[in-house]
């Protein structure tokens, strides 16, 4: 591989990684190269869905970052998965089809961006969209990622729809289309009962292109520069490092933690900080690895003897059998699911313009990893219902806009060094309020009539529980993230901006950073879509394309 050059070098085989190697291998007189960190996507715990359930903590599948002790959040570090293999998160994610509130959108565009208003982006949404249920205007048909809805709802779904509606919380039958406010079913990336991951959707189709190049196993060391351009990468292939060449461009799609990562050691960052691990400085830009948001989240937890929930009990066992054999025979039931059935979207002030807190309802025992450890004022990890064990369901509270921000940097010029993360938990005090909000709103709606047919016994944050301080001290204890990191190398038309509006770094040329870090600010709603939204606006750009049509659409 020494000094082998191709037209286009991707770093990141993941969610937008995958889009872009496909999309820019289209042209067979075009080169691509596209580098991946992990493995190839064969485990099968990958493409059964229920196998999301183990990917979350897969050794060999996953980087399993933790966080910097919060400072705010009881000193705890705070588990981070991340896919680290063919498709990225999108092969260990919980597959929810979900863009964000249309708002979210014209803010970038406000911000300067121009291009990136909802209905400039709508069209790329429908663009890489195969909805098997819904249509125009707001869903497309054809595309490579397959949504459809689950074929089957746990009946906790229907409970959570009518709870809300006795609370006078609309229904509502898509998140992603003319309204994201109300409770109800939620689509997923899947195919005939199979996860749909952009290494299924976007790399399998284009696999044997022969303008296209997929190296697994490859971690990228940094990008090099002749002068002020990308003129390739340097990576460890089967712990050798070797020199590509990029003729054209570098293309960064490494990840929210990852991509800063790589600027750092390529020479763009921080001078200060570049100069103490003896990197030469290409280009100071202190922003680097700033701005870092994510969905923050605390969760409800409820036991119950009912076998309305799943779970593992000796009642349920011929239950489980006839499910292995129906996953076997017709690719349905328990293992086709992805038990994330249902949620909802809820403004705290009616004054506000459009939702600050999302509902998801798991409908089954789940502790969330870290939940109860290191945690001596607390209940003890034993005390807690053990993750499949037994029949629960638990009503995650999650912050949509979080006002507190952190940072990702290095803490070596190595690349097999993790980044130091940094997610600022709470930094805003703001933060805790708007949470305590949701989660009194979330007990409400566990306290309705229709959720007392369960007959259930909360244990988190647990009866005794009740006075604002007492909640806020839980959110702070127990609060983690449902694992949608941005914005670290923001999109912006300021100095400060790592990226332009057509996602190049500044400041040099021949790379650009195309997945979730180029984000300004965090979405409403779950970031794989939106980030294969990204991926497929960017292709159009690098090939120098018009953008596609924008739509004219309500909302």
């Amino acid at each position: 591989m020494h000094d082998t050059a191709y037209d286009y070098i991707i770093i990141g085989a993941g969610s937008a990684g995958c889009v872009i190697a496909n999309r820019l291998s289209e042209d067979p007189e075009t080169s691509v190269c596209l580098l991946e960190a992990g493995p190839p996507d064969r485990n099968p715990l990958i493409h059964i869905p229920l196998g999301m359930m183990r990917l979350i903590t897969h050794p060999r599948l996953n980087w399993g970052y933790q966080t910097l002790p919060q400072k705010h959040a009881e000193g705890r570090s705070i588990y981070l998965p991340r896919g680290r293999v063919l498709g990225g998160s999108s092969s260990i994610n919980g597959m929810v089809y979900m863009r964000g509130h249309p708002l979210d959108y014209d803010d970038w565009a406000k911000a300067g961006n121009h291009g990136w208003s909802y209905e400039d982006v709508l069209p790329y949404f429908k663009k890489s969209e195969n909805n098997e249920e819904l249509g125009e205007p707001y869903h497309g048909r054809g595309g490579p990622m397959n949504v459809r809805n689950l074929d089957q709802y746990n009946p906790l779904t229907e409970i959570l729809v009518e709870a809300a509606r006795s609370l006078q919380l609309p229904e509502n039958d898509d998140f992603n289309g003319v309204c994201q406010d109300g409770f109800g079913r939620r689509q997923v990336t899947q195919r005939d009962g199979w996860r749909e991951s952009t290494a299924t959707a976007f790399l399998r189709p284009a696999r044997r292109r022969r303008n296209l190049s997929i190296l697994p196993g490859t971690l990228v060391c940094s990008v090099t520069f002749d002068g002020q351009r990308a003129s390739g990468v340097e990576a460890l292939i089967r712990g050798t490092k070797r020199h590509i060449l990029a003729r054209r461009e570098v293309i960064l799609c490494a990840g929210t933690y990852e991509s800063p990562a790589i600027l750092l050691r390529s020479g763009i960052g921080d001078g200060f900080t570049l100069k103490n691990f003896g990197i030469s400085v290409v280009r100071h830009a202190p922003n680097v690895g700033q701005n870092l948001q994510d969905h923050t989240c605390a969760s409800i937890l409820h036991v119950c003897q009912t076998t309305i929930p799943y779970g593992i009990s000796w009642r349920t066992v011929p239950w489980l059998i006839s499910n292995v054999i129906q996953y076997a025979i017709s690719r349905r039931g328990l293992f086709a699911n992805n038990m994330l059935h249902a949620g909802g979207f809820v403004r705290t002030d009616p004054t506000m313009d459009r939702p600050d807190i999302q509902f998801i309802l798991m409908p089954a025992n789940y502790v969330p990893k870290g939940v109860g450890k290191r945690d001596t004022k607390a209940k003890s990890r034993s005390s807690l219902p053990t993750t499949g064990i037994g029949h629960g369901y638990g009503l995650i509270t999650v912050l949509l806009r979080p006002k507190s921000r952190g940072s990702v940097t290095i803490a070596s010029d190595a690349p097999t060094a993790a980044p130091v993360i940094d997610l600022g938990f709470f930094n805003r005090e703001e933060d805790v309020e708007t949470m305590l909000r949701g989660l009194q709103l979330g007990r409400r709606i566990l306290e309705t009539d229709a959720f007392k047919r369960v007959c259930s016994t909360e244990v988190l944050p647990g009866p005794d529980a009740t006075s604002n301080q007492e909640l806020s001290e839980f959110i702070r204890r127990y609060s983690t993230t449902v694992h949608h990191p941005v914005g670290t190398c923001r999109m912006g038309v300021d100095d400060r901006a790592v990226v332009d509006p057509q996602l190049r770094v500044q400041g040099v040329d021949g790379l650009r950073v195309v997945d979730a870090s180029v984000m300004p600010t965090l979405i409403g709603g779950n970031t794989n879509a939106p980030t294969i939204m990204i991926a497929e606006k960017a292709a159009d750009l690098i090939k120098g394309r018009p953008a596609l049509a924008a739509t004219n659409i309500g909302y």
